[in-house]
């Protein structure tokens, strides 16, 4: 009999978690862009922001992010404005 073990996925806050200078990834693997430092702080209704830079626009990204090797994942209840 072979043992099988689940890992469950790490999950952070993009607003705690993503640097100045990271990147993050849609779910599909497609880069949303590189976070440039500028955050929207937590309130009572959203858990905080992170700006995200690529080709000149800014995107904002709010909610849960996956660690992995060198970068960010977006997670399915990640909210994404461009």
């Amino acid at each position: 009999m072979s043992v099988k073990i689940a890992w469950a996925k790490q999950l952070y806050n993009a607003y705690n978690s993503v640097k100045s200078g990271d990147s993050v990834y849609d779910s599909s693997g497609n880069l949303l862009g590189k976070a440039d430092g500028c955050y929207a702080r937590p309130t009572d209704k959203t858990p905080g922001s992170v700006c995200l830079v690529r080709k000149g626009k800014f995107i904002w990204v709010s909610g849960n992010v996956e660690k992995r090797e060198n970068d960010w994942k977006i997670q399915e209840n990640t909210s994404v404005k461009r």
